[in-house]
């Protein structure tokens, strides 16, 4: 298998959760809204145009997410 198609499995769970919101917005989780409050990750996400999509990859696919503690 390609290195492609296994990143793609492993966020499978991920990009579910792209069909249940409207064309045109981005579904973001309300950890990673609270981190940008520290000035460190905003400077981040003003520069990286991907930051929100691969903060909220990890979130989804933490240990605590899958615990429900998330």
């Amino acid at each position: 298998m390609t290195e492609e198609i296994k990143d793609k499995i492993k966020k499978a769970n991920y990009y579910k959760l792209t069909g249940s919101i409207p064309e045109g917005f981005v579904m973001v989780h309300e950890k990673v809204i609270e981190d940008l409050k520290d000035f460190d990750n905003w400077k981040d996400f003003k520069y990286y145009s991907n930051y929100i999509e691969e903060k909220n990859i990890e979130k989804v696919l933490s240990k605590d997410f899958e615990d429900g503690k998330i």
